[in-house]
């Protein structure tokens, strides 16, 4: 049986069920009930319903029948994919931004900020929408967590110098060096939480 309840004192049902995913509170491959999260969470089953909906669009569960949902796998094989497809997707974007958009990109200091305003320079719906989940899930949740701010940050510096002079190669060369960081420190944080558990 879950302990959300004890381990989480506030936040949303979403918010609570996203950190205890990515965190490995709740493991991979589990199948549970929305009456078991809702027990364990101390609430009705509608909050719980709305957030497994959300968590399904973000991929972090997949709901089946009989109101289970199994919790995906959330290995390095999947996180590198979600930050390779990150990058991709604001590769595409950077491509079509004017150059007025590409300086008040490079005169950003916030890595979060940053990706924010890709986001926002995107035209296409669906990338759009794609971008906002690796940004305020996925993204958000390795520079809240990390203990490698350094490296992180010097891959980010890299990366805003090949945007600033709009080289692609270098570009696409900086993006690759800045997924495998990330990918790597949010399973550090996995392994991390895990050993405290």
């Amino acid at each position: 049986m879950l302990e959300l309840r004890k381990k989480y004192k506030s936040g949303s049902a979403a918010e609570i069920l996203r950190e205890a995913i990515l965190t490995g509170d709740i493991p991979e491959g589990i199948s549970i009930t929305q009456n078991e999260i809702a027990d364990s969470l101390g609430t009705s089953r509608m909050p719980v319903r709305e957030a497994l909906i959300s968590l399904e669009y973000q991929g972090l569960i997949t709901r089946g029948n009989n109101q289970h949902v199994l919790v995906n796998a959330i290995n390095y094989e999947y996180i590198r994919t979600v930050f390779n497809d990150m990058a991709m997707i604001e590769i595409e974007s950077l491509k079509q931004m004017t150059n007025e958009k590409i300086i008040m990109l490079t005169e950003c200091e916030e890595q979060i900020n940053f990706h924010r305003m890709i986001c926002e320079f995107t035209h296409a719906p669906l990338r759009k929408k794609m971008l906002e989940i690796f940004t305020e899930i996925y993204f958000a949740f390795v520079i809240e967590r990390s203990d490698n701010v350094n490296q992180i940050q010097n891959a980010f510096m890299n990366l805003k110098q090949a945007v600033k002079n709009m080289n692609h190669e270098v570009i696409r060369s900086c993006y690759e060096e800045y997924s495998e960081i990330l990918s790597d420190e949010l399973m550090n944080i996995r392994e991390r939480r895990m050993k405290h558990a």
